[in-house]
């Protein structure tokens, strides 16, 4: 066997199951749990700070496994802060704009306004409100963190462990790796499928060889590595990443070799450059024909670094058999209609290769709740999915599973 198809394991795999009973996980009954004792206690992705680039600006995000809409500003300190996007005076929706840039916040109920920063700056008819103290009336802030540009959220009020403490070894492992890129794509659509199979068709490689090979037939493995194992896998107590063979042979379609003539090669196809350029997160094991990364954070996001772009997903369960699906993607900042063109282009491509990957977690989630699969039989290739369970249920039973 070529030394390209060997995949380099790493992390603690002895709890690890390769038999996962699936029926109890897609019940109403086992979501909830889950509501409680995962979403309620861990650390959640919900958004960029690239989108809070000026002092004000502001990005309302939906978090539906909670039910709570959030208010994401950077504030006159420049601090971002992460609010409930809810009026102290009666409960209604502060904000209603999707984003914007704003020193201040009206509620359209009664007017009560807010800074920025959260303050109470202004009651209507004050006199009327017998004790009332505007200190104590602030926005009631969630705690929350940007890491590498991207932020996080715990809505437990005592978090059991800082972020830095739930990444683990990869929070000093990425510095800089989203530094001078800009959103340039956000797909969203909602799935009748439950969130554990939506996360999971992200989390291997397996798939790609079959699912996509209508739309990127070749650009990954390559002779040397036919069945595209990965170059590196890796599994954490919060955490799985592994790294994916760029097929050298790849053939660029027409438009590929136009395009990236002019401009930074991005997906599906992929270029050489200095690996010390990267910081040790990214590629991790060095892997010369590197194409790109998958790192699962628990419990419900993926993150994809490439060579000139990444991409951040989300999978938030409304139900037990619903999920909201969202995907952003991030390129280098380019004023360069060459550029803007090749990253279209490359925008394009993926989105179709999304879709493919879309229609398997519906038809996932039927096979499943029809009682024809008891439980998923996973490969060592899948060792993230089993990660993800055993994770998950690490959850549960801390927070009160027995």
């Amino acid at each position: 066997m070529n030394n390209d198809s060997i995949t380099v394991f790493k992390g603690d795999t002895s709890r690890l199951k390769n038999v996962i009973p699936i029926q109890e996980r897609v019940e109403p009954t086992f979501y909830q749990r889950e509501v409680a004792r995962i979403f309620k206690k861990a650390w959640l992705i919900i958004g960029s700070a690239e989108d809070l680039c000026e002092i004000g600006s502001y990005k309302v995000v939906d978090v539906p496994p909670l039910k709570a809409s959030l208010l994401i500003v950077r504030s006159e300190d420049n601090q971002i802060r992460v609010f409930h996007n809810v009026c102290r005076h009666r409960g209604d929706k502060l904000v209603h704009e999707e984003h914007g840039c704003k020193k201040s916040f009206t509620c359209r109920f009664h007017a009560w306004t807010y800074s920025n920063s959260g303050n109470l700056t202004g009651v209507t008819d004050s006199t009327q409100f017998k004790g009332l103290d505007k200190e104590k009336m602030s926005l009631v802030e969630v705690q929350s963190e940007v890491w590498e540009n991207i932020v996080f959220v715990n809505f437990d009020k005592t978090p059991s462990q800082t972020l830095k403490e739930w990444l683990g070894p990869i929070y000093d492992q990425y510095n800089g790796f989203s530094a001078n890129r800009i959103k340039i794509a956000d797909h969203r659509v909602v799935l009748n499928t439950n969130w554990n199979l939506a996360v999971s068709a992200f989390c291997e490689g397996y798939h790609n060889l079959y699912i996509h090979k209508n739309t990127v037939p070749d650009y990954q493995g390559g002779k040397t590595n036919p069945k595209r194992h990965r170059a590196y896998l890796e599994v954490g107590e919060h955490f799985a990443r592994y790294s994916a063979h760029g097929n050298p042979n790849h053939k660029a379609t027409p438009a590929e070799g136009l395009l990236y003539k002019h401009s930074k090669p991005m997906f599906p196809a992929f270029t050489h450059f200095n690996m010390e350029d990267l910081p040790p997160g990214v590629n991790p094991s060095r892997f010369g024909q590197w194409a790109f990364d998958i790192m699962h954070v628990v419990p419900n996001f993926v993150i994809g670094p490439q060579a000139n772009t990444h991409s951040i997903m989300y999978f938030w369960p409304i139900d037990h058999d619903k999920t909201d699906v969202r995907v952003m993607r991030f390129g280098f900042k380019s004023d360069r209609p060459s550029d803007r063109i090749a990253q279209a282009h490359s925008i394009t491509r993926g989105r179709e290769v999304l879709r493919e990957d879309l229609a398997t977690m519906e038809t996932n989630y039927q096979g499943v709740v029809s009682g024809g699969i008891p439980y998923l039989f996973l490969s060592e290739q899948e060792q993230l999915i089993q990660n993800h369970y055993r994770a998950a249920d690490d959850l549960l039973r801390d927070n009160g599973d027995q």
